[in-house]
This record gives structure tokens, sequence and C-alpha cells, in this order.
């Protein structure tokens, strides 16, 4: 699957501009070590069996991780993310069908009083 369902989630809500004011990143956080910046970090994690031709899910986990002193905004975004998913289920074709998985857990935070929200995603797709 070209490109990786992470990647794609990440094209659609930067396509939506849901991740407008954070760095976006891939995989694992690279913190900058500018305090006030925000990052938005998308991954895999897990799913179901990968089979030709039949629906798979694929489990994307997002990192919503907050600038020193915007937990608002943090939490905004949070919201905003889970709004569009539920108004938007099955948004293109490279897609298909996608939903929160687990709610909105409660935040952590960093070591430097960041604010993080792991939020997590299933997406069955098939071709």
């Amino acid at each position: 699957m070209t490109p990786s369902m992470h990647d794609r989630v990440k094209q659609l809500f930067v396509d939506a501009g849901l991740t407008a004011g954070f760095v976006v990143q891939t995989l694992i956080w690279t913190d900058t070590a500018k305090l006030n910046d925000s990052f938005m970090v998308f991954r895999p994690n897990g799913g179901t069996a990968i089979r030709n031709e039949l629906g798979s899910d694929y489990y994307i986990l997002i990192d919503v991780i907050g600038g020193k002193g915007k937990n608002s905004a943090t939490d905004t975004a949070v919201q905003s993310i889970i709004s569009y998913v539920q108004a938007n289920p099955m948004p293109n074709d490279c897609i298909g069908h996608i939903e929160n998985v687990g709610g909105i857990p409660s935040p952590l935070l960093t070591e430097e009083g960041r604010l993080v929200y792991r939020l997590q995603f299933a997406v069955i797709y098939g071709e």
C-alpha cells in the first residue's frame, strides 16, 4: 500500500486544516526544543490482518502535543479533529471509512508542562 495509511490520514488532516499551528511529524516525536511549538505525530498502531481484496482495519495513533501554556488551544484542536472525523467518516477513496476509537483520553503532561492527547482512529479500507 503506497502511501502508508498513517501518511494518508496525515495528508487528510493537513488538507482539512486540522494541523494548522502544529509541527507535523510521522512515526516519532522529535522535539524542536522550542517550548511554544505544538506538534501532531501520526503513526500506525496495529489493526487487523491485511488481505488482498478484503477490507482491513488500520489503527492510527495521533499524538497532539501542545506548546507550553497552550492547553486551551491544544484541547480545541483535539475537539476539532473529533468533530471533523464525525462529520466526514468517508472523506475520500484513499482513506475509506475513519472513526475515532476510545474517545478522548485524559491528557498527560510532559516534563516541560506540555499537554499531550493520544487519539486513536480506525480506518477501514480495502482494495
